[in-house]
């Protein structure tokens, strides 16, 4: 067999990249005929402050690890002149237009690339999550498309729901559909969903009909969905995408194969100097003693919120570690969170000295290196896909604080439907229409904290649990290391 090139493109945010490189690898290092060849295109923002030596480090990394196997090309910026014509002050908006921009730039690329590789066959593409649009240059290439879908199965079985109500019911929205306080029946879930924490990607008219209704679309066009997730942790949400009887519980269009491969996990270490000081604290810490509030690096709150997680915490009296950041001016709505110069600033008078003994104050940490150490006790987290998957395989038990996206679904799915995280607050939108930022008490954040780190508590035992479960599913013989054998035998035979 001639080895098998394929195009690998991720969305340009640092949690993507870094889980698409991560599931790039895992496929390479899994051919065990060592045909199969990855070239990834790497994107990044105009306006993200993220260090660009990480994402090189870490793509260095993956390269030295499949032998030269995983390439990486880095697409150029458009011209600033061209940047400042896309009008959108939505970052979500922008990246769709970025990607539309890109699109004949990837064309050339991979017309080059595969010119400057003769021996090579181009296989196929594989996009992530948000980057669908790219399956019409893979059409041009006539070769399949395989989506990445970075968060877990029940959201993915959200989105394909609700795009079928659209496209086969003639359901213009959601909220056509329902009457206020009605939770939501849907097949990827085993309870009803409450209303207050479906995602704003589909309870947002504007951007369900211009993107995420899109992106539902160009699943069902793809040649399978790759799903960071595994059977153990949402058999109903899995199981639900068989069709019965011939009947599908998803509409009459087509839904291809679907391979849960997950944990997908970056473990790899970056920033050492920050994290020596960090790791070095927690090498102090007695075990399972320490609680780390950190909500992921666009997570970001206002001076009084800030304010009341302090006083949260020197209530609740446990050893903490706080990744702090630093919220975007209000001018600028596309930056993301920063360092701030001094926590000093907005941290209540006299915090740090109070707490000096107990807490640490950080703006960066290394999250999966922390919840790997001995030390940490509990999770205070925003419910991310990424950081669940890794709270869970650290055996880490989280208290849920979501903020956007499908988090507030994460976070609902965690506590009511698998009893696998105790809550702070499920349905916290940061994102709401009336740009009132909603406060979560200090003194619901020490109920939330001293329930989690309750060495008694079920949660715990339920999340020690799920760690074996997490590891063994991707040892030999595991339900996604078989799922990823699959994977890579289908896509080195799938012919278009």
């Amino acid at each position: 067999m001639a080895n098998v090139e394929f195009i690998f493109i991720a969305s340009p945010l640092l949690g993507h990249i870094m889980q698409s490189i991560e599931m790039a690898k895992v496929m390479v290092q899994s051919d065990e005929d060592e045909k199969l060849y990855i070239t990834f295109l790497l994107m990044k923002l105009p306006f993200d402050p993220a260090d660009p030596n990480l994402v090189d480090s870490l793509a260095a990394a993956a390269s030295s690890a499949t032998h030269g196997r995983l390439r990486f090309l880095h697409l150029h910026l458009p011209p600033t002149s061209e940047i400042s014509e896309f009008s959108s002050t939505n970052r979500g908006v922008f990246m769709n237009q970025l990607l539309e921009y890109r699109k004949p730039q990837v064309k050339d690329v991979v017309t080059q690339l595969m010119f400057t590789l003769p021996s090579n066959r181009l296989g196929g593409f594989f996009v992530d999550t948000l980057c669908t649009t790219m399956i019409d240059v893979a059409d041009e290439f006539e070769v399949p498309t395989y989506v990445y879908f970075t968060s877990g199965a029940a959201f993915l079985g959200l989105i394909l729901h609700f795009q079928s109500l659209r496209d086969e019911h003639h359901c213009n929205h959601i909220t056509d559909l329902i009457k206020s306080n009605t939770d939501l029946v849907t097949p990827a879930f085993v309870i009803p969903v409450p209303l207050t924490v479906l995602p704003t990607p589909i309870m947002d008219r504007e951007i369900w009909n211009t993107r995420f209704l899109h992106y539902a679309r160009g699943y069902r066009k793809a040649k399978g969905i790759v799903v960071n997730t595994f059977m153990e942790l949402e058999s109903h949400a899995l199981k639900s995408f068989s069709s019965k009887n011939n009947t599908s519980l998803y509409g009459k269009a087509e839904i291809p194969p679907i391979y849960a491969v997950g944990p997908i996990l970056n473990r790899a270490q970056h920033e050492e100097e920050k994290s020596e000081s960090i790791m070095k604290w927690l090498d102090d810490q007695p075990p399972s003693s320490v609680v780390f509030v950190c909500f992921g690096s666009m997570g970001s709150f206002g001076m009084e919120q800030v304010r009341e997680i302090a006083l949260g915490l020197e209530l609740a009296g446990y050893r903490f570690i706080w990744a702090l950041r630093r919220p975007p001016p209000v001018d600028k709505p596309m930056d993301f969170p920063s360092e701030y110069t001094t926590h000093d600033e907005v941290l209540p008078e006299g915090f740090l000295d109070r707490t000096a003994k107990i807490g640490k104050v950080v703006g960066w940490a290394p999250q999966f290196t922390v919840l790997s150490h001995v030390a940490i006790g509990g999770f205070l987290s925003h419910c991310g896909w990424n950081s669940i998957l890794e709270s869970l395989w650290c055996g880490v038990p989280i208290t849920t604080w979501p903020l956007f996206a499908e988090q507030q679904l994460n976070a609902f799915q965690l506590v009511r439907e698998m009893g696998l995280a105790m809550e702070i607050t499920l349905d916290y939108n940061a994102l709401k229409d009336d740009k009132v930022e909603k406060i979560v008490s200090a003194r619901e954040i020490e109920v939330g904290i001293t329930r989690m780190m309750d060495g008694t508590n079920e949660v715990r035992k339920k999340v020690a649990a799920m760690r074996e479960k997490s590891k063994l599913t991707v040892s030999e013989g595991g339900s996604s290391y078989t799922s990823l054998k699959i994977l890579v035998h289908d896509v080195m035979n799938n012919t278009r």
